[in-house]
């Protein structure tokens, strides 16, 4: 038997798009816990929106966020999300990578049209590097494998909004 003490790297401090997952495939869900979100500017709570056709990912996504400070909406098409995302300015749109009027793509595409548009975080099964390439290349902010991951949910999603929230990161980009 070995008696060595095996210690867990620390926690990455990097955005997630500096980052590379080799097989995001393999995660696990997180049970419910006591996140620590990342501190967001101007005291304003992160606005989400979730865009999928499948009921699950919405009552995951509204369990995942249950008792944060987060304001969370849902839309369950390309057109739905378009539309609420002109009414409730998100920071981040987490984005089912098919839906069944579209897909990611298409509302990359609108938010690339719009002033300070919110980052956009696909979600998918299939979670790949290919996928992940894709839409990072694209310019979208990163891939989330399903079944979703608290903890990576809370990590990325916060991370996303404090970007968002910071006036000279966004700028930099137009």
């Amino acid at each position: 038997m070995n008696n060595e003490l095996h210690t867990l790297p620390p926690a990455s401090t990097e955005p997630p798009s500096t980052r590379h997952y080799p097989d995001s495939t393999n995660r696990t869900t997180c049970p419910k816990a006591s996140p620590v979100l990342p501190k967001l500017t101007h005291n304003r709570a992160g606005v989400v929106l979730s865009v999928s056709s499948l009921v699950e990912d919405h009552h995951d996504l509204q369990r995942i966020f249950e008792g944060t400070s987060w304001v969370t909406y849902k839309a369950r098409s390309c057109r739905e999300a378009l539309a609420k995302i002109a009414q409730k300015q998100p920071d981040v749109v987490l984005c089912e990578a098919s839906l069944p009027d579209g897909n990611w793509k298409q509302i990359l595409e609108e938010l690339a049209r719009g002033l300070n548009p919110p980052y956009l975080i696909v979600t998918s099964r299939l979670a790949d590097e290919h996928l992940w390439a894709e839409v990072l290349n694209l310019g979208g902010y990163d891939v989330l494998a399903k079944p979703f991951d608290s903890l990576e949910i809370y990590r990325v999603v916060g991370f996303a909004c404090q970007r968002h929230q910071e006036p000279n990161n966004r700028m930099a980009q137009h």
